[in-house]
C-alpha cells in the first residue's frame, strides 16, 4: 500500500489537501481560546495520579528562597481566604501606641485532592522518580503490545516476503546494505 501511495502523494499531493480540508473543517483556534483536545483525555488520568502547586512552581520561577524548602504536591485542592482587621503589635515601639490596623490574611484549607501521592510521607524526587519509572514501564509495555500487534497483523505472505529479505545477505562489498534494506521493506 505504501509502496502505491507514496509515488501518487508525491505526484500529486493529494493527501496533504485532504487533511488540510479536514482540518479547516475543525475551526482550531490557537491561543488562550485554543479548544482542549487531547487535554479532556489527559488531564483526569493526571489529575487521579498527581497535582502540582503552581502557586510553588510560581514562587520558585520568581527567586523565593522559602519556596525551595515547600513541597511541588498538592494536598488541598479547595482552599478559602478569610481576611480580617486585626490589631497587631509593632515591635520595638517607642511611641504611646504600640499597636495598628492592618489586614490579616489566613488560609483554609476546606477540601483536600484525590491523587495517589497526597498524604504522602515520601519526597517529591522520591514521587518524581517513582512516576518516571511507572511511566517508562507503561512506555515500554505498549511498545511490546504495538510489535505483537503488528506481527498478528503482519502474518501471512508479507511476514514471509520480509523473513525472505532479512534473511538474505548480499556478497561481500554490499553485506553492509543488507540491514538497510531489511529496514526499508520493513517499514513499507
Amino acid at each position: 500500500s505504501v509502496l502505491v501511495l507514496l509515488p501518487i502523494e508525491v505526484a500529486t499531493g493529494y493527501l496533504y489537501r485532504l487533511t488540510e480540508l479536514i482540518v479547516m473543517s475543525f475551526h482550531i483556534e490557537s491561543g488562550e481560546d485554543a479548544p482542549a483536545l487531547l487535554n479532556v483525555i489527559t488531564d483526569p488520568l493526571t489529575h487521579s495520579i498527581i497535582e502540582l502547586d503552581a502557586s510553588v512552581i510560581n514562587e520558585i520561577a520568581t527567586g523565593d528562597p522559602e519556596a525551595r524548602n515547600k513541597s511541588l504536591i498538592k494536598t488541598w485542592c479547595q482552599t478559602s481566604t478569610n481576611t480580617t482587621l486585626q490589631n497587631v503589635t509593632i515591635v520595638n515601639c517607642t511611641g504611646a501606641p504600640c499597636w495598628e490596623w492592618k489586614n490579616v490574611s489566613q488560609i483554609i484549607s476546606i477540601q483536600k485532592c484525590s491523587h495517589i501521592f497526597v498524604g504522602t510521607s515520601l519526597s517529591d524526587l522520591a514521587v518524581g522518580l517513582i512516576l518516571l519509572a511507572a511511566s517508562l514501564l507503561v512506555l515500554c509495555v505498549c511498545l511490546i503490545l504495538i510489535v505483537k500487534l503488528l506481527n498478528s497483523i503482519l502474518r501471512g505472505q508479507v511476514a514471509s516476503i520480509i523473513k525472505k529479505i532479512i534473511n538474505t545477505d548480499f556478497p561481500f562489498p554490499f553485506s553492509w546494505v543488507t540491514g538497510y534494506l531489511a529496514i526499508m521493506v520493513g517499514a513499507a
